[in-house]
């Protein structure tokens, strides 16, 4: 650190200021050597204090605290589904603000981000719970860098140096066909109320949210299919996960399962006055999706079955249709997928060899098999 005074040019009666301090170099020009010692005693006064920590930088930039508030408001909030707001928001106030939140924006360095996220991983916290804890980050203060707040996001490119990069194979546990029909059995037996729901997830491999915003208008019933256009989830109704619709079919057993439910919703209309839209609903209203987990769980133990995940369904549906020789194309469009690549990375595995026999068939021992030109025949 160093603060001078010099004249310049010699003789000129002009003086400036000189400072030199952590590695940057300024010049000012003062004018009278009185006015400028004063100037450099103030400066110099101003840097000591600095540097023990007893001035705080001044700083133009909102803290970062501010600023991930005002971006969670007002862009996750309007942009993203409510549960990856309410995702977002538990990250940020859990792991990121405590550590983060009083520095301004354009004060966080690669070096913090880099000891914040090892502080998590070290924490046990799993590379997944890191990659979004990272991903939040990078949320924010590329949302700064787009507004010209910072000059660049620096959360860019920290994972992979850190090799703390969540894995991109999904492990999925499908039930076996078995599984399928014995779980169904069980809920016709013992949970008959909740039968057709159950069917519907089997034989449509909708997602749960989107089983549980169905209506009746969204079935039709000549063309065998159902229309899937939205998703229920916490008292939200919102468009499905890709914001497209799709068109699911019904299997002749799941269309006479749906009749008969649709047959009891009208008797029971009759002593309400109304009639509910809602297929599967509980006291005439939405059901939540942890109460359909609680009833799923409890037949999973009915039935012996091991402990899945509700979503599972989804992936069982996938698997036995793509294990009986389907299309992953015709896969991909009842599922929903938002392209074909998907289907394959989560299902490809579970697609059958049926085209083993095309290397077999390079063995053959036809003559003509390896040639490249017919043979010439003697005489001819």
């Amino acid at each position: 650190m160093g603060v001078k005074v010099k004249e310049k040019p010699p003789g000129s009666g002009v003086y400036y200021v000189y400072i030199h301090h952590e590695g940057e170099r300024r010049a000012k020009k003062i004018g009278p050597k009185d006015l400028a010692e004063e100037v450099a005693r103030q400066i110099e006064a101003q840097l000591i204090l600095k540097s023990c920590g007893l001035l705080k930088k001044e700083s133009g930039s909102p803290l970062f605290k501010e600023y991930a508030e005002l971006w969670l408001e007002s862009y996750v909030r309007t942009v993203c589904r409510a549960t990856t707001y309410e995702r977002y928001k538990t990250v940020l106030t859990k792991y990121i603000l405590p550590e983060l939140g009083a520095l301004p924006i354009d004060q966080i360095k690669k070096p913090a981000i880099k000891t914040l996220l090892l502080k998590l991983y070290g924490s046990s916290l799993s590379k997944s719970s890191v990659s979004l804890a990272r991903d939040v980050l990078s949320g924010v203060l590329g949302h700064a860098a787009d507004e010209e707040l910072i000059p660049a996001n620096p959360v860019i490119g920290i994972l992979k140096r850190l090799k703390l990069r969540r894995k991109t194979t999904l492990s999925i546990e499908p039930m076996t066909r078995e599984e399928a029909a014995c779980f169904l059995e069980v809920c016709h037996a013992h949970f008959r109320e909740w039968h057709p729901f159950f069917m519907t997830a089997f034989r449509t491999g909708m997602r749960l949210g989107e089983l549980l915003a169905l209506e009746w208008g969204d079935i039709d019933w000549r063309g065998k299919f159902i229309r899937v256009k939205k998703s229920y989830k916490r008292g939200v109704i919102t468009g499905t996960k890709t914001d497209r619709d799709r068109r699911v079919d019904m299997s002749d057993e799941l269309a006479a399962c749906l009749r008969d439910l649709l047959l009891t919703c009208k008797k029971e209309a009759v002593a309400f006055g109304s009639m509910c839209e809602v297929v599967f609903s509980r006291k005439r209203v939405h059901m939540e999706q942890n109460y359909i987990r609680r009833i799923f769980k409890r037949i999973l133990v009915k039935a012996g079955i091991r402990e899945l995940r509700i979503h599972d369904i989804r992936h069982t549906f996938a698997s036995l249709l793509l294990g009986n020789g389907e299309s992953p194309v015709y896969v991909k469009d009842q599922m929903g997928h938002s392209s074909i690549r998907m289907t394959v990375d989560i299902y490809g595995h579970l697609i059958p060899g049926s085209n083993r026999d095309a290397v077999n068939r390079l063995d053959s021992t036809q003559p003509n098999a390896t040639q490249t030109q017919p043979q010439k025949s003697n005489g001819l």
